[in-house]
Order: C-alpha cells, then sequence, then structure tokens
C-alpha cells in the first residue's frame, strides 16, 4: 500500500519539474506548483521548505538515475582498462541518451536550469554532476596523456554544453519542425542525435593540445 505523504510529495515534484522547465525557476510560484499537484501550499513547505529546496530535490531525483547510468557503465570499462578508449568513455558518459532507457522523455529540467542565474545553479549543478565529471575526466587523462589537464577540463565542459544544446534542440536548425504536438523526438531519434554529438566530442578530445592563450597573445 503506498503511503500518501510519499504520492503528496511525488505529485509536488512532478509539477514542479514540468513548471520549471516550461517557464523557468523565477517565473514559477510555489503557489503555482501546489496548485498543479492538487496539494495546499503548506504540503509544498512541509516537504521540501522553499522553492529552492523543492528545486533541489526535483534536480536530484531526475538526475540521479543519470548519473548511476553513467557510473555503472564506467566501472565496467575500467574493470578491464586496457581495453578501454576515448570512444567508449564518452559513450558511458552518453549511455542515459543513447540507450533508449529515457523513452523519448528529455529531461528538460536539466536543459533549462542552465539558462538560470549561476549563483543559484552552480552550487546544485557542482554537487549533482561534479563528483561524476571528476571521475570521466580521470578515466580520460590516461587516454588523453598529451592534453594538458585544464585543456581537457576545458574539452569535457564543451562537451557537457553539446549536450545540454541537444537536450534543448532536438534537430538542428534548418530541418524543420516536430510535428504538431510532439514536444520531443522518439528514442530512435535520441540515440541517433547523441551518436552523432558523442563522435564530434571524441575527435575534439582527441585533437592536439593547442598553445595555450597566453603564447597566442602578440
Amino acid at each position: 500500500m503506498k503511503n500518501p505523504t510519499d504520492t503528496t510529495r511525488q505529485r509536488i515534484m512532478t509539477a514542479a519539474e514540468t513548471l520549471f522547465a516550461e517557464r523557468g525557476f523565477a517565473a514559477t510560484s510555489l503557489r503555482a506548483i501546489a496548485t498543479a499537484a492538487g496539494v495546499n501550499l503548506a504540503a509544498a513547505h512541509y516537504h521540501f521548505g522553499s522553492k529552492q529546496g523543492l528545486l533541489a530535490a526535483t534536480l536530484h531525483a531526475r538526475v540521479t538515475p543519470i548519473n548511476a547510468a553513467r557510473l555503472c557503465a564506467l566501472d565496467e570499462l575500467e574493470a578491464n582498462p586496457g581495453a578501454m578508449s576515448v570512444d567508449e568513455v564518452m559513450g558511458a558518459f552518453f549511455l542515459p541518451f543513447l540507450s533508449g532507457d529515457l523513452k523519448g522523455a528529455r529531461p528538460r529540467i536539466i536543459a533549462r536550469i542552465h539558462a538560470e542565474s549561476e549563483d543559484l545553479m552552480r552550487p546544485l549543478l557542482e554537487r549533482e554532476f561534479l563528483p561524476v565529471s571528476e571521475r570521466f575526466i580521470a578515466a580520460l587523462q590516461p587516454l588523453l596523456p598529451d592534453l594538458d589537464v585544464d585543456e581537457l577540463r576545458w574539452r569535457f565542459h564543451f562537451a557537457i554544453g553539446g549536450m545540454i544544446h541537444l537536450l534543448t534542440f532536438a534537430r538542428p536548425l534548418g530541418m524543420g519542425k516536430l510535428p504538431a504536438g510532439v514536444e520531443v523526438a522518439d528514442a530512435t531519434d535520441t540515440a541517433a542525435a547523441f551518436q552523432r554529438l558523442q563522435h564530434f566530442v571524441v575527435a575534439g578530445l582527441q585533437q592536439a593540445d593547442p598553445p595555450s592563450v597566453q603564447e597566442q597573445q602578440p
């Protein structure tokens, strides 16, 4: 038998994810979330304390299975490090989007929150993503021995940027719109798009380390 408290909490988080993704954090009130969830405002305060607390909980719930899938795939690769490649490591990172496990439902909140203010989001993003990013960067370092670690961090940062862009826009400009009433591509389209991104990122990671910015100054 379900716990009514758990059901209420889940309804609030589901409504919050939808509204945060559609309107953004600042334009979404806690009262609007409570109304959409069919609960009173006191219930939202009881379970999450504040709108910031609700955002943190919603993000954590969405990100946890994504990060778990990434780390599980990386653990399997690291069990046989001699056979690891840059392509396989990045395949592990993009696995949640390549596998079809998301069933075509893009985690729009992840894309949307990157457009929020840095003061609001950086602490949340570092808590949710930094440990996983560090694991992947550490796995890539021995595979890219000629790449300076700071340059590797920049390139991984750009890889994440490509991922966020793809979560926001399912298709490139000029390739037409999705059918009316369809907000996202299906799982097959999503996997194909992320395969393209993976190939692009791997090529970028494997490029020779460029001269530093300071060295390029006249």
